[in-house]
């Protein structure tokens, strides 16, 4: 089991004199003596003890035999395992230990250098093995690791194993964790239960990391405690990993006839095994001592349940985790319930369940159960439960976003690891002091080189203690292996990637999806596999993040001039990543605004207006700054006229796309390039219109109906996208308004065409409705953004059509009542007032051919009519009463 236990308290054992005589101690030196990163020790030292050297030698069997701290030997052999690695001097180690502070231990020879362990899954772990103990002994370990360095905390995790285990953590690294400032551990050790020898004499220590990128040992003391071993009390949860293989330190209480808990390895959420329980109702239980930790009023039990597809929950079977606490007379003082696994959860992943409580006065024991029902004692159904863990309680931030991935999001290529996560973070933080969203906070536990594999391992581990709502995951085709895999590589991605989303959710997390990237030792082949998991990625119910439309050159590789070596992105690679993010997106979700869906919509129609009267025109702001976009609309006409006017760089230019007078879409941009386009569109038919943008590689591209009308080589900096207006065609009609912060490619474009709702990157989904049937606003945007689209000004009168000047309506000018007569169709049909500053001030439908003003203010108003034959503007004046 590789998930960190957390104790209530850490205690050290407290030799005092009268225990010195008969105690013996053990000090040891871990790490290299190449005079570079570090030396041996040499004994006696200043204070008079002896120590053992202990080097990375795994080669030799009895490795080293160990002798006390006043040079006898003690008959106990430590064998070093693998996965240790060395370092010190050079690299952080503590060169000016104080006697002070340390005591004993500040022996610079011993602190300066260090075993270390980094990595995921079985390389992560390190592993010592003391062997030669007296079984009649007990043993107590003190133990120092430290290495400096502001980049990150570190915590380092030690867990002894012997007839009875023992967990503590350090921590040695970070800014300001030790005295004075020190950018390490210069200051504490951490001090074991006391422990006894197993059955073969023999004791392990395993060190492993539990935050941060490594883990340290430095130095250690053993103590030998000579006399029959007592057992200590436990004031941590035993075997919670059952990595034992078996069900001791639990105690099972049967409420059910054919209850049975055992311990299997068909799955397991860390390490080999997991408890299964089946048959009637049952709790697995363990009871620990309770010590009080300084500032911490609050715990948390956490635990995992699987929900096993083939022996599936069925009827009112649950299960769920308790924690309760007793006082020293084993009165309950209070109990704490999780929420239950049932037959609806996500079978097929480990759901964390935590219950929280607060610790009661005068509590003296905790105890956890977990606790499965089966009331009707039905012998289908089962759970298996692992990794029961207590931890001091820290509220979820539901203003906190996690990022996992590789070494992209890491940062790697970028200056100081300032990537694309970096850089979005700190526009979350621009917006929140602006007033624009809310005040978000990230963390970042990426590790280079890591595939779907490494991150389903450790995500528990590194994502879950963060503590945050949001989890962003950044993984790519090349780490998987995609390079020579091909299509079984393919499916694993997919199928570990949608297990990650499953199991963010069942945990409670909102997972978020980045899509692949580039490489520059991609072929076709890789390039093809990249475009189509991006294509699924864009189709899946999760909100996702089109990257490579931010840097790809077309074949799968980076843009020129946008790329640190062949894998990773440059500054200016990750700066264009980074505005692929939709910057409200983490405020849609906080706002629960869901994912979009298509909606069917008979659009909005634009009528130019008459000479002298104001245009109507529907306009989009971006939030941020924008470098590489794409926006769709489908529109129909029969004239010619500008269809979107594109603003570029503050405003200082426009461009344009219109329908010229022979009948084709051209393009003008900003920049003065010019597309004419070949598909006629003046046949008043549906056309999808796409313009797709990507500022890396310099290149704007214009599609109508998936045919490419033309490429000119650009740059643009868009800051506001207008439809309609006077320069439109005279009649227009446009719906299903779409805008991303991404370029895309022909397959994407091709399934614009095709009326799928790509996701990625999505900013700006408006249905424009001008009926409300899709919407209850014209203008709405579904979008997992907060941006909003926005009616610049509404026509007051508008040159008649036909239909119009057939209608009529009297009194006009009205105090209340008016009535709308004419040969059209309109009883029922929708009709909208706007004021003289274009907003809607009344909407209704027409019943009995009237319509009630009383509710308006007197003045002067616009009534648009929606009738089969299209919209209808009428002036109307609100008299006085």
């Amino acid at each position: 089991m590789k998930k960190p236990l957390i104790l209530l308290a850490l205690c050290g054992l407290a030799l005092g004199s009268a225990r010195a005589q008969t105690v013996r101690s053990v000090l040891a030196d871990f790490g290299t003596n190449d005079g570079t990163n570090g030396n041996i020790t040499p004994s006696p030292d200043v204070n008079g003890n002896y120590w053992n050297n202990i080097l990375n030698n795994t080669g030799v069997t009895d490795t080293f035999r160990l002798v006390d701290k006043v040079n006898q030997p003690t008959g106990i052999k430590l064998k070093v395992g693998a996965n240790f690695l060395t370092n010190g001097i050079v690299t952080g180690g503590l060169l000016a230990p104080s006697a002070a502070l340390l005591g004993e231990y500040a022996i610079a020879t011993a602190t300066q250098d260090y075993f270390f362990v980094q990595g995921t899954g079985s390389t992560s772990l390190g592993t010592l093995r003391l062997s030669g103990l007296d079984p009649s002994k007990r043993y107590v370990f003190h133990l120092f690791g430290s290495r400096s360095s502001t980049a990150e905390t570190r915590v380092s995790q030690y867990r002894l194993t012997g007839a009875n285990q023992s967990t503590v953590t350090l921590t040695t690294t970070g800014a300001n964790v030790g005295a004075i400032n020190y950018a390490g551990n210069n200051n504490t050790l951490a001090h074991s239960d006391t422990l006894s020898a197993d059955a073969s004499g023999a004791i392990t220590l395993e060190l492993s990391k539990t935050v941060g990128m490594y883990a340290y040992l430095n130095l250690m003391r053993m103590d030998i405690v000579p006399g029959r071993a007592v057992p200590a009390p436990n004031y941590t949860f035993q075997n919670p990993g059952f990595e034992l293989g078996n069900l001791n330190f639990w105690t099972t209480v049967a409420r059910g006839a054919g209850a049975t808990a055992t311990v299997a390895t068909a799955q397991k959420h860390g390490g080999t095994y997991a408890a299964r329980l089946a048959g009637g109702s049952l709790g697995l239980e363990q009871q620990i001592s309770y010590r009080a930790q300084a500032g911490v009023s609050t715990y948390r039990l956490n635990g995992f349940f699987y929900h096993a597809a083939a022996d599936a929950l069925r009827g009112a079977q649950s299960a769920h985790i308790q924690l309760l606490y007793y006082d020293q007379n084993q009165a309950l003082l209070g109990r704490f319930k999780s929420d239950s696994v049932t037959v609806n959860s996500t079978s097929g992943t480990w759901i964390r369940l935590s219950a929280v409580g607060a610790v009661p006065t005068g509590t003296a024991f905790v105890k956890a159960a977990a606790v499965w029902r089966n009331a009707a004692g039905t012998a289908a159904g089962s759970v298996y439960f692992d990794d029961l863990a207590l931890e001091p309680y820290v509220a979820i931030n539901p203003f906190k976003l996690t990022f996992i991935g590789s070494s992209v999001p890491f940062g790697v290529g970028a200056t100081n690891n300032r990537g694309y996560t970096t850089l979005y973070s700190e526009l979350l933080t621009q917006r929140s002091t602006a007033g624009l969203g809310g005040p978000w906070a990230t963390a970042n536990v990426s590790v280079p080189g890591n595939n779907t594999i490494d991150v389903t391992n450790r995500f528990d581990n590194d994502v879950l203690p963060q503590n945050g709502k949001y989890v962003m995951i950044g993984l790519a085709l090349g780490n998987e292996g995609i390079l020579t895999g091909g299509q079984p590589i393919f499916d694993q991605f997919r199928t570990n990637l949608v297990q990650l989303i499953r199991h963010a959710r069942a945990n409670g997390l909102v997972p978020i999806v980045n899509n692949g990237y580039t490489r520059n030792d991609y072929t076709a082949t890789q390039y093809t596999f990249t475009r189509q998991m991006n294509a699924l990625i864009h189709g899946w119910n999760v909100p996702s993040v089109n990257l490579l439309g931010a840097v790809d050159d077309g074949n799968g590789r980076w843009a020129t001039g946008y790329w640190f070596d062949a894998l990773h992105p440059n500054d200016l690679g990750h700066a264009e990543m980074a505005r692929t993010i939709v910057p409200s997106l983490l405020d849609a979700l906080n706002a629960n605004k869901a994912l979009p869906t298509r909606r069917a919509s008979n659009g909005v129609t634009f009528v130019r207006p008459t000479t002298g009267t104001t245009a109507n025109v529907i306009r989009f702001v971006p939030e941020a700054v924008v470098h590489p976009f794409t926006t769709a609309i489908r529109f129909k006409t029969t004239g010619a006229g500008r269809l979107v006017e594109i603003r570029d760089s503050a405003g200082i230019a426009a461009g344009n796309i219109r329908v010229d007078a022979n009948g084709v879409v051209t393009y003008q941009s900003a920049k003065g390039q010019t597309i004419t386009g070949s598909v006629p569109v003046n046949n008043n038919r549906w056309h999808k219109l796409v313009l797709t943008h990507y500022y890396a590689r310099g290149a704007t591209m214009l599609y109508v109906d998936s045919v490419r009308e033309g490429t000119v080589q650009e740059r643009l900096r868009p800051t506001r996208l207008d439809i309609g207006g006077a320069a439109a065609p005279g009649r227009v009609q446009f719906r299903d308004w779409l805008f991303y912060r991404s370029g895309m490619n022909q397959d994407e474009v091709w399934a614009l065409a095709a009326d799928s709702l790509l996701k990625s990157s999505l900013e700006i989904y408006a249905p424009l409705d001008g009926r409300r049937v899709a919407t209850t606003d014209s203008l709405a945007n579904l979008a997992q953004s907060l941006n909003t689209l926005a009616r610049v000004a509404t026509p007051l009168a508008a040159r008649e059509s036909a239909t119009a000047a057939q209608i009529s309506l009297y009194p006009n000018p009205t105090a209340g009542l008016i009535t709308i007569a004419g040969p059209a169709a309109l009883e029922g049909r929708p009709a909208v007032v706007y004021d003289v500053l274009g907003k809607a001030v009344l909407t209704a439908r027409l019943r009995g051919g009237q319509l009630n003003l009383a509710a308006l203010a007197p003045g002067v108003y616009s009534l648009v009519l929606d009738t089969r034959e299209g919209l209808v503007h009428k002036r109307i004046v609100r008299a006085q009463e």
